[in-house]
């Protein structure tokens, strides 16, 4: 996923789940989101998952991190 690709996906999740993110880093299929801690409830990682699964996107947390990405992820 290219920058542009990453910053239209995390500006449509942030429309959609009004969750205020920050771009960590891109891949080549994905890319790594942070969200404060505090931001973090389970209205809001519901929203989350619910949005990756309308969009046919995986989600994993991984260390205070979100992945998502456009292809299945392993369970972590």
């Amino acid at each position: 996923m290219n920058i542009s690709e990453a910053m239209k996906l995390k500006t449509k999740i942030h429309a959609s789940c009004g969750i205020d993110l920050k771009m960590l880093d891109t891949s080549e299929d994905g890319l790594v989101l942070y969200i404060e801690r505090k931001a973090i409830d389970i209205g809001a990682y519901k929203l989350l998952a619910d949005y990756t699964a309308q969009n046919d996107l995986s989600l994993q947390l991984d260390i205070g991190n979100f992945i998502v990405s456009k292809n299945a992820l392993p369970p972590h």
